[in-house]
């Protein structure tokens, strides 16, 4: 784990086990950091959950949904990308591709981004690069974000087709 990050040590709740320290982490930056109850990750195995006095745990993420219960008892959702998971003396670093609020998706751009890219794909011409269409058609691109003009198509069409969350278009 990161070395700032085993500074939380000394916070008397995550050193008396009862509370975790958690931090989520993007290639733009720190997503999520905080005292909180509970952690539920999409891991590549299936979903799992962390509490308080977990033990100590690495393991590789998939594409899902992420909720932090706060220290208020606050949920935090995120749609996340494949990553990372170490849980070690209560604290939990999250590494992940990207981490979206599920509230700011443009569902529907997203989904016609993604259909646009598997016609592509069915049909190439001279002029498609396959490469491009199959990583949009896997990552999709539309705007409405203010800090990235991407957003994740098959992580918003997956959560939702598996159930686990409905988007409002």
């Amino acid at each position: 784990m990161a070395a700032e990050a085993h500074t939380h040590v000394d916070d008397p709740e995550v050193a008396a086990s009862k509370r975790l320290w958690v931090e989520m982490r993007t290639p733009e930056g720190v997503v999520f950091s905080g005292k909180a109850r509970s952690v539920t990750i999409p891991g590549a195995k299936g979903s799992m959950g962390v509490l308080p006095r977990h033990a100590p745990l690495m393991s590789s993420l998939t594409t899902g949904v992420t909720k932090i219960r706060d220290a208020d008892d606050q949920v935090h959702s995120f749609i996340t990308g494949v990553g990372f998971v170490e849980v070690y003396r209560n604290q939990v670093l999250v590494l992940v591709d990207f981490a979206d609020d599920p509230a700011v998706i443009d569902v529907a751009r997203a989904q016609a981004a993604r259909d646009r890219a598997k016609a592509r794909l069915l049909h190439p011409g001279e002029e498609v690069d396959v490469a491009r269409a199959e990583a949009r058609a896997d990552a999709g691109a539309a705007g409405g974000r203010v800090r990235r003009r991407h957003v994740r198509i098959r992580p918003v069409v997956e959560v939702e087709e598996r159930g686990l969350c409905t988007f409002e278009q």
